[in-house]
């Protein structure tokens, strides 16, 4: 008698516990979670168009000019002055890049009804 409730009371502790336990690893297996919101470029876990800088990322002073909350991830793209090239870290814009203009000549076809034998020469 004494054998079975002591087996009860030694299940019902290993199921406590194990439920405790459970509950207690749900939380810290979520915050130890990479957390994608705070996902930059210099990081190198963020993959989309434009750049994306995160809380703890480098502050330059183009990018404190933008006045933009810097607690929280911004994406963004340098938007050069035309006939400049290179980096513009004082021309930031707020946002994914523009898409790219539409190709001149959808086709190879096309390409040689308009140039001729020019486009033989093009991939």
């Amino acid at each position: 008698m004494y054998a079975t409730d002591t087996l009860k009371w030694v299940v019902a502790g290993a199921v406590l516990a194990g439920g405790v336990a459970a509950v207690g690893a749900g939380p810290a297996a979520a915050t130890a979670r990479a957390d994608d919101d705070h996902c930059s470029s210099r990081t190198g876990c963020y993959h989309g168009p434009g750049m994306r800088w995160c809380p703890g990322d480098y502050v330059w002073p183009g990018l404190r000019a933008t006045g933009w909350d810097l607690n929280v991830c911004h994406v963004y793209h340098e938007q050069c002055p035309p006939g400049y090239y290179g980096g513009c870290p004082d021309n930031i814009v707020e946002g994914p890049p523009p898409p790219p203009p539409p190709p001149i000549f959808r086709t190879r076809e096309e390409c040689e009804r308009a140039l001729g034998f020019i486009c033989a020469f093009a991939p």
